[in-house]
């Protein structure tokens, strides 16, 4: 083999590697001088609700997600005593009274909504602390990795799936998959 063979396998290795470091550093999320990302992500996990219950032999877990009514405050002027008015010259002698009285009304009842969720026999302690450390990594959770389920974890979790489009604490299937904790089936 001549020496220029082997220096252009060389340099073809070399760009090869950096071409694959170039392509992982676009994977990274852009970040602000403060650490945090400069975009919001992609509303991911709000695909995964469903509006209607799964049915009881459906495959898998479900966790539900219960949506708050949508109360609207309206406020209104009741005339209490009306205006008097002199009768020969039509001159008001004494304004009328008003009362400001409010109401609430439901503008958009409760509901609930499903979603695809880990396995309560699938939250091991391992699982529970492989969680722990993804969430870390990512600088939604500051507790040890000690495998249990506490509020910390719970927390952490929310603050993964809220941005993405599910405010909960309970882990959703597609959030575990996007974590890198399961495997993608769809």
């Amino acid at each position: 083999m001549s020496q220029d063979t082997s220096t252009t396998r060389g340099a073809g290795r070399a760009a090869l590697f950096f071409a694959g470091l170039l392509a992982l550093a676009g994977c990274q999320e852009e970040a602000t001088p403060q650490g945090k990302p400069a975009r919001p992500p992609a509303q991911t996990l709000a695909k995964v609700l469903m509006e209607r219950k799964p049915a009881d032999d459906a495959q898998g877990c479900y966790a539900e997600l219960k949506a708050p009514a949508t109360v609207e405050t309206v406020s209104d002027q009741v005339q209490v005593v009306p205006e008097q008015r002199d009768p020969t010259t039509g001159e008001i002698t004494q304004p009328a009274i008003y009362r400001e009285v409010s109401s609430q009304r439901i503008v958009e009842a409760s509901r609930a909504r499903y979603f695809p969720s880990v396995c309560s026999g699938d939250l091991t302690p391992g699982f529970v602390a492989m969680l722990q450390r993804a969430l870390a990594v990512r600088g939604l959770y500051s507790g040890p990795a000690d495998g249990k389920l506490d509020p910390a974890t719970g927390r952490a979790i929310t603050a993964y799936q809220k941005p993405r489009g599910l405010d909960s604490p309970t882990l959703s299937v597609r959030a575990a998959q996007e974590l890198g904790l399961y495997i993608w089936s769809k």
